[in-house]
């Protein structure tokens, strides 16, 4: 976890938060760590068995993917508030191939995702709108795309295996959106920590001025990670179309909120310029457990997202040396 990137100018001129950063991140192993003590506690015979574990990672899968596209999105200094949208609207656009077989679907799902993060990455980077007023306008847009193409019914998606093999059977004894989640996070870790793009998103956000000095153009990078988060959306659209056998325009409520969640308590800087993905993956798993425990509990969804808005405030108050820059 200590591998992950950091802009040196940032962690010069914000020791502190970087400090505070790196404690949050070996905090989060043992949080899981209780979590998992605490939950087998109160009911060894439910919550520490591999049935548990594994409804746990896949039900993790989802929001995960997204997260991980997240996560170079606020690398940047960016937000996506859509992508919970972008979700409903590409499940229901590939919707309109069902008939035509699996891969159709899939595509179809894929590439209306990826052009609405497309769109965004104009908006935001050619066209200079703020992220926030650019994805909160595409959240409402795409949401409203979802339920005119599918005229407010789901569109069901059971009779294609492939889709439902995505979505919920098991390869090797695991699910296979876990697979997926896995792969797609090791992609991403390589992405970001191991290639020339990655360092040119980190440079981005620490500084765009400066890292336009150095040759690197902004817009381009700004851009491709919002069509990454688009991709992201795409895939997560098919593995819950697969889940729940049906493309439901009102798929995807507040999955937005929940992968920005688990980017800020994984230790992702919310100004740019420093991000994780191992921290990302904690982050998600660390959410997918307290709501596991909180069902065990049989605390109300109330309580539920009472105590995710305190976690997400407690770790935005870790962040709050980098936020005033």
């Amino acid at each position: 976890m200590t591998s992950e990137m950091v802009d040196p100018g940032t962690a010069v001129t914000q020791g502190g938060a970087s400090r505070r950063i790196a404690l949050q991140q070996l905090m989060l192993p043992a949080v899981l760590l209780v979590l998992v003590v605490v939950g087998t506690i109160d009911d060894h015979e439910v919550f520490f068995t591999k049935d548990n574990l594994l409804l746990v990672l896949t039900q993790a899968s989802i929001v995960g993917v997204i997260a991980l596209g997240m996560t170079f999105v606020i690398a940047t200094g960016g937000i996506d508030l859509s992508v919970g949208s972008v979700l409903a609207a590409a499940a229901i656009a590939g919707g309109q191939f069902a008939d035509t077989g699996s891969w159709a679907f899939i595509a179809g799902t894929i590439g209306f995702a990826v052009f609405l993060g497309a769109f965004n990455g104009v908006a935001i980077a050619y066209g200079r709108i703020v992220p926030f007023i650019a994805t909160l306008a595409m959240l409402t847009g795409a949401r409203g795309l979802a339920l005119w193409m599918s005229e407010k019914t789901p569109i069901s998606v059971n009779a294609l295996e492939a889709v439902r093999w995505l979505g919920r059977e098991q390869f090797l004894g695991i699910q296979v959106p876990v697979w997926i989640f896995a792969i797609a996070s090791v992609s991403a870790w390589i992405l970001l920590n191991r290639t020339v793009y990655g360092r040119r998103v980190i440079a981005v956000g620490g500084n765009r001025e400066a890292a336009r000095i150095a040759g690197i153009r902004p817009e381009r990078i700004v851009f491709s990670v919002y069509v990454l988060t688009g991709l992201c959306a795409g895939i997560s659209a098919v593995m819950l179309s697969g889940r729940l056998g049906s493309a439901s325009p009102v798929a995807g409520g507040l999955l937005e909120l929940d992968a920005i969640a688990a980017v800020v308590i994984g230790g992702t800087s919310l100004a740019g310029g420093r991000a994780t993905i191992v921290g990302t993956c904690l982050g998600v798993l660390t959410f997918a457990l307290i709501f596991n425990l909180l069902n065990q509990f049989g605390l109300s969804a109330d309580l539920q997202q009472i105590t995710k808005a305190l976690i997400v405030l407690g770790a935005a108050l870790v962040q709050r040396g980098d936020l005033r820059r």
